[in-house]
Parts: C-alpha cells; sequence; structure tokens
C-alpha cells in the first residue's frame, strides 16, 4: 500500500484514514496495542463507503489539558457578602478533546479578627476572569462552600474547593476563582493559592 497515509482523521473511531491515488479508495489503520492480532496496526485499504462519514480537516488532539499554577496573594476583603479574589486570570484551562474538567485550588486562610472567619467558593466563567473584589453573585459555582472560624487574629487554616463540570465548549478558555466572605468581623482574606485542573 506504500506510505501510511497521514492527515484527516475519523471523528468517531479515532483512526487515521486517508485516500489514496485513487479517489475511490481510502485507508483504515487498525490499531492492537497488545499486537495480538496479525492484522493491527497495518493500513487496509477500503472503499470510500465503508467509513462512518465523519471527518475533522484536523487531528484530534494528542493530549488532554492539564494546568498546574500558583497564584498571587490577593488583598483581602470586609465585605460580609462573597467577592472574587482575582485569581481567574492565572487558573485558566481550555478544554481540547472530551469537555470534562475537574478543579482543585487550594491555599491558607485568614481572619485579621479574633473571633472572625471566612466562607470560601469556587466560582469559574469565560471572558475576562473576574477582578478582586467584584460580586460573586455573576459567576457560576463550582464547589461547596468551605466554612472557616478563627478563634484568634491572624489564625491560619489550610483551605481546599475541589469540582468538576461536563459538556463544556472545546477551545474556550475557562477561568477558576474563589469568593470569599467575612463572617465575624474583620478583613479575610486567602494566600499560597495554587491550582489543579485537568480535563477528563
Amino acid at each position: 500500500m506504500g506510505v501510511p497515509p497521514t492527515g484527516q482523521s475519523c471523528a468517531t473511531c479515532v483512526f487515521m484514514i486517508e485516500h489514496g491515488a485513487d479517489p475511490n479508495f481510502w485507508y483504515e489503520c487498525h490499531h492492537d496495542p497488545t499486537n495480538q492480532n496479525p492484522q493491527t496496526n497495518t493500513w487496509r485499504q477500503i472503499k470510500q463507503s465503508d467509513w462512518c462519514g465523519m471527518w475533522s480537516d484536523t487531528l484530534p488532539p494528542g493530549q488532554l489539558a492539564a494546568v498546574s499554577k500558583a497564584g498571587t496573594d490577593p488583598a483581602a476583603t470586609a465585605s460580609t457578602t462573597e467577592v472574587m479574589m482575582g485569581l481567574g486570570a492565572t487558573f485558566v484551562i481550555t478544554p481540547v478533546k472530551t469537555g470534562r474538567v475537574a478543579a482543585i485550588v487550594g491555599g491558607t486562610c485568614a481572619n485579621d479578627s479574633a473571633n472572625g472567619g471566612l466562607n470560601i467558593t469556587g466560582r469559574y466563567g469565560t471572558g475576562t476572569a473576574a477582578a478582586n473584589g467584584a460580586a460573586a453573585t455573576s459567576y457560576q459555582v463550582w464547589s461547596t462552600t468551605q466554612k472557616y472560624f478563627m478563634t484568634s487574629a491572624k489564625d491560619v487554616s489550610g483551605f481546599t474547593v475541589i469540582g468538576g463540570f461536563t459538556g463544556e465548549p472545546l477551545g474556550t478558555p475557562m477561568w477558576f476563582d474563589v469568593s470569599i466572605a467575612a463572617t465575624g468581623g474583620g478583613n479575610a482574606s486567602v494566600a499560597d493559592t495554587q491550582c489543579l485542573l485537568w480535563e477528563l
């Protein structure tokens, strides 16, 4: 059959398929990772009517998207309603293959008032990321709210918020952030933030 063809791919079976010199015939690659079948891992000629008919002009991405980054410490807030921390400009992932995205954001949190605390909620969006101090109600929730209480001023606790989505549009950047609210008075803050975002 000559050199194995390259170029287009079948969107259903993800086999590499392309026509040869004769436009009435195409080549299909059968891949068997175990190499148990002598007919696999070879290109065979098939009629054009044999393939599924679902074509993409570009090959599917070889790897799923994954992001691991550290954030800059955002400004604290005394707001008793949740406001955004502005981490979304850094914590960004673009789904490329499945549209299923899982997220973890962690770090430390504190309140500078004794008997104060804070609530922390994961939120996300597309387009321009939310700025520090922006109202949180405009953005989608992606985690359960975590609640913290500090008996002494500036007590520090660790926090982790986790969540995920399915059916996200491919090729569209998604940013992830947390919103916080000060409870019991004082200024609430998060620091030492880091994220792990990955497509499943």
